[in-house]
């Protein structure tokens, strides 16, 4: 059993005392017993399995006492939360270098859209949860984590969610008390990249990586259809960096754009979605010019609907979150919010493109879906996701650099020797002298006959 450090302890007694706190002003002793036991558990489980244990928890499980708050406005995801935090900081960091411009970036990010929530005296608490989800990738980045345990757990429930709407005979696939089949397209791409890169084995991975593919078609959402295709697009080129990347991506948010109507019309699609999409994205431009500075405050953007506004008026698209992560950011925390966003969000592609796994692309399909889906927001299982594939990409990798492996005969790493992240790194950026013998990242399970 790993001992606690000095910086573990605070953030685990805080969370014990805020049990015992709101236990005391009415919460039954259950609430505080489970409270206490999540918290404990920091000192026996592995931080990958209270990570997955959150990013389930937090899409609800059907169980009310999985989605109703515990303790205050902790959830149950947001204690296991807590508790992986305390067990990161428990371990020693990795080889990784800490990259500093990138978590000023959030840093400042998250504080000024606090400040805007203040000032607009709108609720902080999603925001609070936004500030521990950048914790967690923080600490991430810069420990050494089991990331083939976190995908082969995402694997799993995104087939159980896919298994459990066909039985269900859903419309279009909600998965299992998700809800929405845009959450529930990002799990799907979020399991079929480490597929794809070959960074987790399954038995018939082709099997696997067809059925995902259907149950991603089954969500009948056009933002997963096109997320899905800018991660094949991308996982296809033999060499990316960041220039190609940006061309790729730019290129297919056009053609997606202009094929907006005809794929919409090929399979029956709900025709007024668009519209209403362009609708709110203007709302929220409207709104964000009204306060360019500061916005609205981050209440406006990530509870969804305030109370105080009568329930007939949620029809109105000024009451509706603009479908663009961008726009949704200008609308609530001003330009500076977006600017550092767009910092950090160019800082982590460079970062990830070098090593070309499945944290690159799963963040290219958040990106993709952040084109016509507001994707960060507290309670969001795709943005949980999102810091948590983006903070594995940048940790130290689990498995040997290329170098240390077999090669081939044409001088690339081997495939069968593909482990993690590092078993792509061979992608640099133009103008290394390595880049005559980087291997290519097509070497997929996916390829392989069950």
């Amino acid at each position: 059993m790993p001992v606690m450090s000095r910086q573990a302890a605070p953030i685990l007694a805080l969370t014990v005392a805020v049990s015992l706190i709101a236990h005391f002003v009415g919460r039954g002793p259950l609430s505080v017993a489970l409270t206490a036991a999540i918290t404990l558990s920091a000192l026996f489980l592995p931080p990958e399995v209270l990570l997955t244990a959150a990013i389930v928890t937090g899409s609800g499980l059907g169980f009310t006492a999985l989605q109703a708050p515990l303790v205050g406005q902790l959830l149950l995801s947001d204690l296991l939360l807590l508790a992986c935090l305390g067990c990161l900081l428990q371990r020693r960091a990795g080889e990784a270098k800490r990259d500093r411009f990138l978590a000023v970036c959030l840093a400042l990010f998250v504080g000024w859209s606090l400040l805007a929530t203040l000032l607009a005296g709108t609720s902080a608490t999603p925001l609070l949860r936004i500030a521990v989800y950048g914790a967690v990738f923080l600490l991430l980045a810069r420990h050494r984590t089991n990331r083939r345990s976190v995908y082969t757990i995402v694997v799993c429930y995104a087939l159980v969610n896919i298994v459990g709407g066909v039985i269900e005979d859903q419309t279009r696939l909600v998965g299992l008390y998700i809800g929405d089949p845009a959450q529930t397209g990002g799990l799907l791409l979020a399991a079929l990249c480490p597929l794809l890169t070959s960074e987790v084995r399954t038995p018939c991975p082709r099997l696997v990586g067809a059925v995902l593919l259907c149950g991603i078609f089954l969500t009948q959402t056009r933002s997963v259809w096109f997320a899905t295709v800018v991660v094949l697009v991308i996982w296809a080129q033999k060499k990316v960096t960041l220039r190609r990347f940006l061309v790729v991506f730019t290129t297919l948010a056009l053609l997606g754009l202009t094929t907006v109507s005809w794929v919409t019309s090929m399979f029956g699609l709900n025709s007024a979605s668009g519209d209403y999409r362009w609708q709110t994205i203007e709302a929220g431009l409207r709104r964000g010019f009204a306060s360019p500075l500061f916005g609205s405050g981050w209440g406006y953007a990530s509870s969804g609907r305030d109370h105080s506004v009568p329930s007939y008026l949620y029809q109105a698209v000024d009451y509706v979150l603009p479908y663009n992560l961008f726009v949704c950011v200008f609308a609530s925390a001003g330009v500076p919010a977006v600017l550092l966003l767009a910092l950090f969000m160019c800082r982590l592609f460079h970062r990830l493109v070098a090593k070309r796994g499945a944290p690159l692309l799963f963040t290219a399909a958040v990106l993709a879906m952040s084109l016509t889906e507001m994707t960060l927001y507290a309670g969001s299982m795709l943005t949980l996701l999102f810091f948590t594939y983006a903070g594995l990409g940048l940790g130290p990798s689990d498995a040997p650099m290329p170098s240390d492996r077999p090669t081939t005969a044409g001088g690339g790493p081997s495939r069968a020797s593909a482990e993690g992240p590092a078993a792509h790194a061979g992608v640099v950026p133009e103008g290394s002298p390595t880049g005559a013998v980087c291997g290519t990242a097509r070497g997929s399970d996916l390829t392989r006959r069950c």
